[in-house]
């Protein structure tokens, strides 16, 4: 069940009868939208989720965005037809990540504009109030779900250490797969707890040596793994204006992705390196491992979402949502390339 606050936003944000949408404040990149957006411009939801706001602008009338202030634009619909508005724009933080709440009108009355920010204003404020709330009630019940867990497998394992010889073969592997799916449960807790974390957590830019972390992940896992054959290759002085902590937790997820998914080739093969596009340095990770199909790769940031089954590769499923947050916290972008059994790249800008 949702926190209360969260549903009265969303009720707020869907019945409005002007055009609200909210977008990414660097990529400008919608993140949501309201029925009245949708029937302006004349998109169905999923196609305009994909859009950002130079889709709707090609001739680029939208000023830069101003915060809490207002901007006059010309704006297309998806059937080719212009619509002039005038634009109210307020900064907050939507499911973690820096944005804009933006309210659309074509009425020039003064009252009513007077009105309408204090009505995006009041939107705002809920909807600051509900990113507070889902924070603690996620802590919560990540919290109060612990406790029955602990006792599930004590108990558990009680019943394997003191009536193993009671209990037949059958009897013996039950508690047993009763302890690993607790394990299970307990590590999903855990990268949920991780996941609100990241978006809890105070940024603090300063220049990190990207470089030397990812020598010392690789380093780790190849310790950690002797059996495992290993090669590797970093480029020198690799360096990002970035959050220490946030990048090092980044380069785990990735650099750990790449090791697990490259387990069944003879020699895992793992590179890290930059590159610069169009003025744009944009780093990465690659592998030779058992790739993907690039038809599910817009499914690799969401939450509990496989692309490989749980008894070929372990893992929670919320890594590379945890990674992808930590980038758009950076105001950045994070994609990947592969194809099934060649391997995989995962490129990033911070």
């Amino acid at each position: 069940m949702a926190p209360e606050g969260e549903a009265s936003y969303r009720a707020m944000f869907e019945t409005n009868p002007l055009p609200m949408w909210v977008c990414h404040r660097a990529s400008l990149k919608f993140l949501e939208a309201n029925e009245a957006a949708l029937a302006l411009y004349g998109y169905p939801r999923s196609e305009f989720l994909e859009l950002s706001l130079p889709a709707l602008d090609p001739e680029r009338s939208t000023p830069a965005a101003n915060p809490d202030g207002m901007s006059v634009a010309r704006h297309r619909r998806k059937d080719g037809s212009a619509v002039e508005l005038k634009l109210l724009w307020h900064p907050v933080v939507f499911r973690g990540e820096r944005a804009f709440l933006v309210l659309g009108f074509e009425s020039a009355d003064q009252g009513r504009i007077a009105l309408l920010e204090h009505r995006v204003s009041q939107l705002a404020g809920q909807l600051d109030a509900a990113q507070r709330e889902l924070e603690t009630f996620s802590y919560s019940v990540s919290h109060d779900l612990r406790a029955p867990l602990r006792h599930i497998d004590g108990f558990s394992k009680a019943l394997l250490d003191d009536y193993e010889e009671k209990l037949d073969e059958q009897g013996n592997e039950y508690l047993s797969r009763i302890c690993q799916a607790v394990g299970k449960m307990s590590q999903l807790i855990d990268a949920l707890h991780q996941l609100s974390r990241v978006a809890r957590a105070e940024l603090t830019r300063q220049q990190v040596n990207l470089s030397t972390l990812a020598q010392v992940i690789l380093l780790e896992l190849k310790v950690a793994n002797p059996g495992r054959t290993m090669e590797y290759q970093v480029a020198e002085g690799v360096s990002a204006e970035a959050d220490p902590r946030l990048t090092r937790q980044l380069l785990e997820i990735l650099i750990g992705n790449a090791w697990k998914f490259s387990a069944k080739e003879r020699q895992t093969r793992i590179s890290f390196g930059a590159l610069n596009e169009e003025g744009e340095t944009v780093y990465f990770v690659k592998d030779n491992g058992v790739g993907f199909d690039m038809a599910y790769a817009d499914k690799l940031f969401s939450v509990f979402h496989r692309l490989h089954r749980v008894d070929e590769f372990e893992g929670s499923g919320v890594g590379l949502a945890i990674a992808q947050r930590i980038v758009r916290r950076h105001e950045g972008r994070i994609w990947a390339e592969s194809a099934p059994g060649k391997g995989a790249t995962f490129f990033f800008t911070l």
